[in-house]
């Protein structure tokens, strides 16, 4: 059986890496206005995204955005006006909520300017996104060239908790019941065939693997699958089965690649070790390649989705997930592992919202999908964001039922970090 390792945004977060648009969004508004006051008192200010008809000649000790607009000349608040939309939009939305979701937003507005027909809004639109998705590649790439060049502590020891659970062996606790009943089916089929060996003469027991020459003398060959599904679910079922993934697939939806940075994972066994092969896939680019970068939202599922299909205007559809994972053969290989075996999801640090919804319910809902564990994250009060996940990760699903059957109960689950931080 295989793994998915599900890395999201949070993954990052964890490693210490200012990587939430709140970040990014906070982080231009100090980078410019620092280019304000480099650029002179009294003086007009323009970039690619905004204009200043006179900049002041005393400020606040703050870099914000509120500071910025708050400040006075002559007692009058400072002349901003924006030339990209769509940060004016989703600046006003962080000062407000402390926090936005980019992708969301840009959704919500497609679906206004859907509403209003009008095509140069959303090419308009469109444009802004182009170069926010531009400053946010820029802004990544300095905060990963900073967390590349030299860890801290913090990050070595987060680094090494982490690389521990990946390669952690499969608990039968956490699959669906289909799943646990092939594999029932199997151990067993496995076992009576031994059994059948070693009563023939064929093979000895001393010439089997450690642990069926424990779990052997347990079988009663005329009714092996109950005791063998027992095994499998008690605390001892490593003492009997080989339960390590066979292959571990990194499925990063992040941009950054700080996934590779862990460590091999490999299976502890009573002598030795063994590596488990591994491969990545970066579903939504890489910050190298800017270009292939894909930025905007994938929620096929949407009920307003269809209505812009019908538009037959091709502007609305420029930033949609779905379509643009064509550009590479990221999304082709991900379907041939899915369908290659069966595989248990770990969820990483992502909050499975719906900006990445089809992609999602194609993984979840997949007949080789055994089972969903959520590593939660443990905030200093105590409290946690495992149902939060649960229910984002319930909108992924079409059948709830699979949904129950699939997602690992919190008795199960842990949290990402077992430091608080």
């Amino acid at each position: 059986m295989n793994r998915i390792i599900l890395i999201g945004n949070g993954f990052d977060l964890a490693h210490g890496m200012a990587t939430s648009y709140k970040n990014f969004i906070d982080d231009y508004w100090d980078q410019t206005i620092q280019e304000i006051k480099k650029n002179g008192a009294y003086r007009p200010f323009e970039n690619e995204e905004i204009h200043i008809k006179r900049a002041p000649v005393y400020w606040p000790t703050g870099n914000s955005y509120k500071d910025l607009i708050n400040t006075d000349i002559d007692g009058r608040p400072i002349t901003l006006t924006f030339k990209n939309q769509f940060l004016k939009i989703i600046t006003e939305k962080n000062d407000i909520q402390n926090w936005v979701d980019v992708e969301d937003e840009y959704y919500r507005l497609l679906i206004e300017s859907s509403n209003n027909r009008n095509t140069g809004i959303v090419k308009k639109l469109n444009e802004n996104l182009r170069q926010i998705k531009q400053l946010l590649a820029d802004y990544l790439t300095r905060i990963e060239n900073s967390f590349s060049n030299e860890l801290n502590e913090d990050q070595k020891k987060i680094i090494s908790q982490v690389s521990r659970k990946i390669s952690e062996p499969f608990n039968f606790n956490d699959f669906s019941e289909a799943s646990t009943s092939k594999k029932v089916e199997s151990e067993s089929e496995k076992i009576l065939e031994f059994i059948n060996e070693i009563k023939s003469g064929t093979i000895t027991l001393d010439s089997l693997s450690y642990e069926n020459q424990r779990l052997i003398p347990k079988i009663n060959s005329d009714h092996p699958h109950k005791l063998i599904k027992k095994l499998l679910k008690s605390e001892s079922a490593l003492n009997y089965f080989e339960l390590p993934p066979d292959n571990i697939l990194y499925l990063n939806f992040n941009y950054t690649s700080t996934f590779e940075k862990l460590d091999q994972p490999y299976y502890e066994k009573f002598i030795g070790s063994s590596k488990i092969n591994t491969t990545s896939i970066h579903i939504h680019g890489m910050l190298k390649n800017p270009d292939s970068m894909v930025f905007g939202f994938g929620d096929e599922l949407d009920d307003q989705y269809k209505m812009i299909e019908n538009l037959n205007d091709n502007a609305y559809l420029e930033n949609i997930k779905s379509i643009n994972y064509l550009e590479t053969n990221s999304y082709k290989r991900l379907l041939e592992y899915v369908n290659s075996e069966e595989f248990q999801i770990f969820i990483f640090g992502h909050s499975c919202g719906i900006s990445d919804r089809t992609l999602l319910n194609t993984l979840f809902e997949h007949e080789n999908c055994a089972s969903i564990k959520v590593f939660y994250h443990k905030r200093n009060d105590g409290s946690d964001n495992y149902s939060d996940i649960v229910r984002n990760i319930s909108r992924n699903f079409n059948d709830k039922a699979l949904m129950r059957d699939r997602v690992v109960n919190k008795n199960y689950c842990q949290p990402l970090l077992d430091i608080r931080n």
